[in-house]
């Protein structure tokens, strides 16, 4: 016998319990005094664990099961263990351990088992002599399953003349073994009566007939042994079979062996009987329930290739599709269904079995596979959906999926309608709430949702209901509430509404569902910080769950668009310091080109320009349609300007002219090109490139002043560079706020510059000024030395030292507090010089 398990071959034993089950096998011709138990092989299925336990030869044995300690017990007697056998330990379903002894002249294997709803099954299997064990989940036999979908079973007593169904694990086979069927042979010679035991006969088959199938069992044995040239003989190996299959299905715990090998032999001894074909039919069947599929398939096979008119044939094909959903081998059950249909267009095992295919692609979210079938079902049988009311949700829930709000809509009012009561119907009225939300339609889906709040107040639905309610009202706050009979304080009170529902949530997706909602509100009130840690709190659910994904998803547009306020407020550290924050979450990278040139950017203005060229060739790379290109040359220059390679910044300026003449970012490529030249101390042409702008439109004058100023500054020519620090502060807006950082700067710098020509007054004004408006700026201390300095010369001499005792006692700058304690010494000395005079 071929097995489809995959097995490893592992050299260690089992078993341990308290219910007693003794398997005898058949005879064999020869024994050796001693069984050893050689080895033993663990497979896995995807409804069981199969243990093979390798022997030299068949013995007997008991299985002892204690399900409530979690263990089975297995003695082999007169038996000896190889010594390379070996305890073991493994991470299994159904199976924790196996223990492996010698207890004197028996072997002993304990199964520990990984918990106590097992079913097993045990059989002994000849050449090689092996003992085979199942352990499955209780209640997942594929005969239940079938009785659970209302397939037909053949009865063993009712009219051969009947359809049958796909197998009798159940309730007996059609073809039965009647009178009608076995009293065809008529002896009228009382020798020949006695020579075929015609009486013995009927005695037995009476005994079969009302289901006396011990009695039966014993009676047509004997008949076997006594009459060995009966014309009754085939009839009586087939009643054999059927009443050790009999026997062994009101078993607790059955173990089909002595069942099959009854089949096998009747099949092989009379071929040609009338009920081969049933046999054949029902060691399939066996072979199916213990999900044995090769097995079962290989016989199913053999029966439609030599009966192709057989009434079983409608049945194998079934099973066969049956079990290849089982393999997960869906589409290719799809096909044997449809093949199945075509030849009996009603079969109703066929029509579960497309709702079962249906149903697992379901499952696996392939959601188109899922409904082209259940489309082909509902239009086969229009009326299935009344009697099977729970498919409309999954239907609704697969257009839903797909965006496709009112098809769903449709099959969840079917649900809610014709099954009000059915476990998904206030679930399905939710849905109903969420349609109308996708489809912005706020009024409807309060209605819906208020309807939905009222029923069964403590349920996970009602509950998940008021979360929608507080989301209609985060979304349509402006609807007519009043004028309709509502209840509905959650509407009007969204975050209060929020912060109860995670305070004390029915269930854990309701509580990840007022999450996500207070998340996604904050963030439609561009609230990015506090989305942020709203999304962070669905991270930790499992990493394909809906909740995970969402926050994922979330997470990285809000940081986006956080990036994006930063960014345009120029505030480098803060972009920085949320770009780290959103690394440490460990959910991927943020991948929009613009943010990852944001991030650059940030880099390059606090000097990190390694790290900022990284940033740059990911945008280059990922910008397939030149959005940024222009902004790169232009990022690249200022990198070269701050690295001081400034024949390279000249190179990227002189190419971004040409390529891009017609850029909006024109001006900045040519402030790039002055400031290589004023680096390269070609003053001129820098001065030149400024006088240019000064004339373009758009362009930002207050900052060309500047620009000119510090090349006259580096130029050493203090007189011009006073005139256009002078000309940047009359020329920006007053009425900006927060005026830019080079406007701050430039009045520092003009009474610096003023200072150093010796122009006293003006200098000071231009100082007092800058410490006034600007007390912050990085300038201000050496600021405040030259404003006492010049206080000093303009023979202020009480307010110089006021100054610069405050400056000694605030200023961190050593060199600084140093200038300025010497300083006041100074002038300590001359007083008491004067006084001295």
């Amino acid at each position: 016998m071929m097995y489809r398990y995959v097995f490893q071959s592992i050299l260690w034993p089992a078993l341990l319990g308290l219910v007693i089950l003794v398997a005898s096998p058949p005879a064999v011709e020869s024994r050796e005094a001693t069984t050893q138990v050689e080895n033993y092989r663990l497979g896995s299925h995807p409804q069981s664990t199969r243990i093979i336990i390798q022997l030299n030869q068949d013995t007997p044995y008991r299985v002892l099961t204690n399900y409530a300690a979690q263990k089975v017990v297995i003695w082999i007697r007169h038996a000896q263990l190889n010594p390379k056998v070996q305890s073991n330990a493994f991470k299994d379903r159904h199976l924790s351990q196996v223990q492996a002894a010698q207890i004197q002249d028996n072997v002993k294997l304990t199964l520990r088992l990984a918990h106590p709803d097992i079913q097993l099954v045990h059989y002994v299997k000849h050449r090689p002599e092996q003992i085979v064990i199942d352990l499955k989940p209780k209640g997942s036999s594929v005969r239940e399953a079938a009785l659970k979908q209302n397939l037909q079973k053949g009865d063993l007593k009712q009219s051969a003349s009947k359809p049958v169904a796909r197998k009798t694990s159940t309730t007996n086979d059609k073809a039965r073994l009647s009178p009608q069927k076995t009293d065809r042979l008529p002896l009228t010679d009382p020798e020949e009566k006695l020579k075929s035991g015609q009486k013995e006969y009927e005695k037995a088959l009476k005994l079969f007939q009302n289901k006396n199938y011990g009695e039966a069992l014993t009676a047509l044995r004997l008949f076997q042994q006594k009459y060995r040239e009966s014309r009754f003989l085939a009839n009586a190996a087939y009643m054999i079979a059927e009443s050790e299959y009999n026997l062994t299905k009101q078993d607790q715990y059955p173990n089909y062996e002595k069942a099959l090998t009854a089949y096998q032999y009747a099949m092989r001894t009379y071929p040609d009987s009338q009920f081969y074909d049933h046999a054949l039919f029902k060691a399939a069947s066996i072979y199916e329930d213990l999900n044995y599929t090769l097995e079962a398939r290989t016989l199913y096979e053999k029966g439609i290739h030599e009966d192709k008119a057989s009434r079983y044939n409608a049945a194998r094909e079934t099973g066969m599709g049956l079990m290849l959903i089982e393999e997960d081998q869906l589409n290719e059950a799809y096909k044997t269904f449809q093949i199945l249909l075509r030849k009996f267009p009603q079969n109703p095992e066929a029509k579960q079995g497309l709702f079962k295919i249906a149903q697992r692609y379901y499952e696996a979210r392939d959601f188109p596979k899922a409904l082209k079938i259940y489309e082909d079902v509902v239009k086969r049988w229009p009326d299935e959906l009344k009697e099977q009311p729970e498919v409309n949700f999954y239907i609704g829930e697969i257009y839903f999926n797909r965006k496709q709000y009112a098809q769903a809509r449709q099959y969840y009012f079917n649900l809610v309608n014709l099954a009000p009561e059915s476990p998904n119907a206030h679930r399905g009225l939710n849905r109903i709430g969420d349609t109308y939300l996708q489809d912005k339609n706020g009024l409807a889906a309060l209605t819906v949702f208020n309807k939905s709040y009222s029923i069964d107040p403590d349920s996970e639905a009602s509950q998940y209901a008021q979360i929608r309610l507080a989301d209609v009202g985060i979304r349509f706050p402006g609807l007519p509430v009043k004028d309709l009979i509502f209840d509905v304080s959650p509407y009007y009170q969204p975050y209060r509404t929020f912060k109860e529902v995670t305070a004390h949530p029915v269930s854990r997706d309701n509580l990840a569902e007022a999450t996500f909602s207070r998340g996604s509100a904050y963030y439609r009130e561009q609230r990015y910080l506090e989305a942020i840690e709203e999304f962070k709190r669905l991270l930790p659910f499992e990493a394909d769950s809906k909740f995970h994904l969402w926050a994922k998803n979330y997470l990285q547009l809000s940081m986006v668009q956080l990036i994006d306020q930063y960014a345009k407020q120029e505030g480098y550290l803060p972009v920085l310091y949320a770009y780290a924050d959103y690394l440490n979450l460990g959910i991927g990278e943020l991948n929009r080109v613009q943010t990852q040139l944001q991030i650059g950017e940030s880099y390059k203005a606090i000097g990190l320009n390694s790290e900022a060229l990284k940033f740059f060739e990911k945008v280059k790379f990922a910008d397939v349609n030149g959005a940024y290109t222009d902004r790169l040359f232009l990022d690249l220059g200022e990198i070269h300007l701050n690295e001081n390679q400034f024949k390279d910044a000249e190179r990227v300026a002189r190419t971004f002219i040409n390529a891009y003449g017609n850029s909006p970012r024109l001006p900045e490529a040519k402030i790039i090109l002055a400031r290589a030249h004023q680096g390269q101390k070609q003053f001129d042409r820098s001065i030149e490139i400024y006088n240019e702008l000064l004339e373009s439109p758009n362009t930002d004058i207050p900052r060309i002043h500047y620009l000119m100023a510090e090349t006259w500054f580096a130029r050493e020519d203090l007189r011009n560079a006073a005139r256009a620090y002078r000309k940047t502060l009359d020329s920006y807006d007053r009425t900006i706020h927060n005026p830019p950082d080079y406007v701050q700067t430039a009045y520092y710098k003009l009474g610096m510059t003023l200072y150093m020509q010796g122009q006293t007054a003006p200098s000071l004004d231009a100082l007092m000024a800058g410490r006034k408006l600007f007390p912050d700026h990085r300038l201000r201390n050496w600021a405040d030395y030259l404003i006492i300095d010049n206080l000093d010369r303009l023979q202020k001499k009480e307010q110089a030292e006021s100054e610069l005792k405050t400056l000694v006692a605030e200023s961190r700058d050593d060199l600084l507090q140093k200038a300025a304690q010497s300083h006041l010494k100074v002038i300590d000395w001359e007083k008491r010089l004067k006084e001295l005079l």
